[in-house]
């Protein structure tokens, strides 16, 4: 079954505006805030506990970290820097003025509370 047609998507079939059969985050927050809105990922430096050994090795399958690193998210930078330095670039990139950040490498709430208070 061919997608369905930029047409055929404003045309809703379900409550969410969408042939989908799922409420996408994209459109939810399009709907919400009227426009686009970037993702900006931000990385706290943490391991994941399937890369660690808690609870595997190696990682998931699907979990190529390389491959979702964006250019402005460089170690060492703090949380801040790279919310700034993410919306610095995809506003250039993308023409974007609505940003929400997102915990992107691994798994950046897998450190004790305090500490994730601490650093957010």
């Amino acid at each position: 079954m061919p997608a369905p047609s930029a047409t055929q998507h404003r045309t809703a079939l379900f409550p969410w505006g969408t042939h989908r059969r799922y409420n996408a985050y994209v459109d939810y927050l399009r709907e919400k805030y009227g426009n686009r809105v970037q993702k900006v990922s931000v990385d706290a430096g943490f391991t994941c506990p399937n890369r660690d050994g808690t609870k595997a090795w190696g990682g998931c399958t699907y979990c190529n970290n390389v491959s979702f690193v964006p250019p402005y998210c460089t170690p060492g930078m703090s949380i801040s820097e790279q919310v700034a330095a993410g919306v610095e670039y995809l506003s250039r990139r993308y023409k974007a003025d609505q940003f929400i950040v997102y915990f992107q490498a691994y798994t950046n709430t897998y450190a004790p509370l305090d500490h994730l208070k601490r650093l957010y």
